[in-house]
């Protein structure tokens, strides 16, 4: 079985004021949200009921926006410029300031590549905690072979 890391990391990171989670599907390797039990939102006839195969779904959470503030806390420690790591890093209205701050100085692709790749290892941290050990784990991004740094941050 092969899982899309990128569809799982982007739902796993996703806003749970949007959605609680999703499911992996243990058989395929797709990741869907959680509105795919729902007929309304889906259709009566590809709404999926989970409790008919219970072995095939794996239930996830949101994770909500603390590990991106994890994110942005440990890239920022990595920078040179100290203002920039204190002012990166402000909890109020902090994931907008940091956007700005990484635009202005010219670090929004490095902040991404940074960004992308903890979230992979967050997914890859997800599935070897799972009962999908060995499944093959398929991510277009080249920086997906390698692990996620690591933060001790808050």
């Amino acid at each position: 079985m092969s899982v899309d890391l990128e569809m799982l990391s982007t739902e796993l990171d996703g806003d749970p004021g949007m959605s609680a989670g999703g499911y992996l599907d243990l058989r395929t390797g797709e990741v869907f949200d959680e509105g795919i039990t729902d007929p309304a939102m889906v259709g009566q006839d590809a709404a999926v009921d989970v409790e008919e195969q219970p072995d095939r779904w794996l239930l996830f959470a949101r994770t909500g926006s603390r590990d991106g503030w994890r994110d942005m806390a440990a890239f920022a420690q990595r920078q040179h410029d100290a203002a920039l790591r204190e002012r990166a890093i402000d909890r109020t209205g902090a994931f907008g300031r940091f956007r700005d701050l990484v635009h202005r100085e010219s670090l929004a692709e490095q902040w991404y590549d940074f960004s992308a790749d903890r979230q992979l290892g967050r997914a890859r941290e997800f599935l070897a905690g799972g009962p999908v050990r060995g499944a093959h784990c398929a991510a277009s991004s080249p920086s997906a072979s390698t692990p996620a740094p690591t933060s001790s941050a808050p």
